[in-house]
């Protein structure tokens, strides 16, 4: 059985293709298919998928790189994975 990313990323994998390469030309080259499932599936339509799918590969070819940047910010912010406490800042001092 598929998540949702898993199957996001079949049904859109051509226009996930071509915003990556999108993506990698304006010089992002580590934003992957993935990551951009990721951003539609967990942020972007969490709440309400467009019904029509010409709307779904519309807003897919409308996302920006600042978009995904936004994003990105917001799950850095929110992440509980990586605090302060965490980090060992030691090997900074040497």
């Amino acid at each position: 059985m598929m998540d949702k990313q898993e199957e996001f990323l079949e049904q859109f994998r051509p226009w996930l293709g071509y915003k990556t390469i999108e993506f990698i030309t304006q010089g992002y080259e580590s934003i992957s298919s993935y990551d951009i499932a990721s951003y539609f599936v967990t942020y972007r339509w969490k709440k309400s998928k467009p019904d029509n799918l010409f709307e779904q590969i519309y807003q897919l070819n409308q996302l920006t790189i600042n978009d995904y940047f936004d994003y990105e910010s917001i799950m850095a912010q929110t992440s509980t994975e990586m605090t302060l406490d965490t980090i060992d800042l030691s090997a900074l001092l040497y």
